[in-house]
């Protein structure tokens, strides 16, 4: 699972970004992805049920997104989105 989200409890992220995101439409559409991948009480994920279980790979996207909307670096890969090359290795 990703870190937890500053500024808030990782579990309940707000619906509107917050003031110190840096990247609001990234947050809004992880937002969404967040709220559409809820765990059942069976532990499979309400939408992908019952191909796949909770944490579903939408739902660890929606994590990785919130996280990245508010520091602006992957959580997976630890990179900065703000380089010069845009990542690229040639």
């Amino acid at each position: 699972m990703s870190e937890p989200l500053p500024a808030f409890d990782g579990r309940h992220p707000p619906i509107d970004p917050p003031a110190e995101c840096i990247n609001p439409l990234v947050w809004r559409l992880s937002r969404r992805l967040f709220a559409d991948h809820m765990p059942g009480p069976d532990g499979w994920c309400l939408l992908c049920r019952p191909a796949i279980t909770y944490p579903c790979v939408a739902r660890q996207l929606a994590d990785r997104g919130l996280t990245f909307a508010m520091t602006g670096r992957d959580p997976v890969t630890d990179r900065s989105s703000h380089r010069g090359n845009r990542g690229h290795r040639w």
